[in-house]
C-alpha cells in the first residue's frame, strides 16, 4: 500500500494500490470470509469512486467506511440471531472460512480481541499513526494508544501460550 497520507492522482491508481490492503483490513477487524471482506472493500471503493473529487484522504475514508459497514453487518446479524433465538432456531456463530495454517491461527487470535482493539491494530498494520487512527475511529489519541498497547499485549500472550511457553504478564 502507498503512504496513507498521500492521495493518488487518479482513482484507478488508488484502487490498484489499496484494494488488497483494504480487503485484509476488513478481515483483521472481523469479516467472516475473504468473500465478505472483498465485498466490503468493493462497496467502499464504489463510494469513493462516486465522491473521488471531494475525498482528500481515500485510504482513511475507505477504512472508516469498511468499519462502519462491518458494524452494520454485525448489528443486522445480532438482530437476526435474536429473532432466531426467540423462534428457537439459532444457528451456530459464523467462523472465518477459507483460511488455513498461520492465517487461521492469527485471525482466530484477533477475533478474541475487543472490536476497538482489533480495529486499531488493523489500522496500525496498514501504516496509520495513532493520530490518524483516532481521526478515523472517532476516538481520543490516548484511547487509541491504550487499545494498541492492550491489543498487542493480549496477542503476544496468546501467541506465547500457543507456542507452549509460560506467560508472565509482569506486575
Amino acid at each position: 500500500m502507498g503512504e496513507p497520507s498521500r492521495r493518488p492522482a487518479t482513482f484507478d491508481a488508488y484502487y490498484l494500490d489499496d484494494f488488497r490492503s483494504l480487503t485484509w483490513f476488513a478481515i483483521r477487524i472481523g469479516a467472516t470470509s475473504v468473500d465478505e471482506a472483498e465485498d466490503l472493500a468493493q462497496d467502499a471503493m464504489r463510494t469513493i469512486l462516486c465522491h473521488w473529487p471531494k475525498i482528500d484522504a481515500p485510504y482513511a475514508y475507505a477504512r472508516a467506511a469498511v468499519s462502519r459497514d462491518i458494524c452494520r453487518v454485525r448489528t443486522r446479524a445480532a438482530r437476526r440471531r435474536a429473532a432466531e433465538a426467540r423462534a428457537a432456531a439459532q444457528d451456530p456463530p459464523r467462523q472465518p472460512s477459507g483460511f488455513t495454517g498461520e492465517a487461521a491461527t492469527v485471525i482466530a487470535m484477533l477475533s478474541t480481541l475487543p472490536q476497538a482493539q482489533r480495529e486499531v491494530l488493523a489500522l496500525a498494520t496498514d501504516g496509520f499513526e495513532p493520530a490518524a487512527i483516532a481521526e478515523i475511529t472517532g476516538q481520543n489519541v490516548a484511547t487509541v494508544r491504550s487499545n494498541l498497547r492492550h491489543g498487542r499485549r493480549k496477542l503476544i500472550r496468546l501467541m506465547t501460550e500457543a507456542a507452549g511457553k509460560v506467560v508472565d504478564d509482569g506486575p
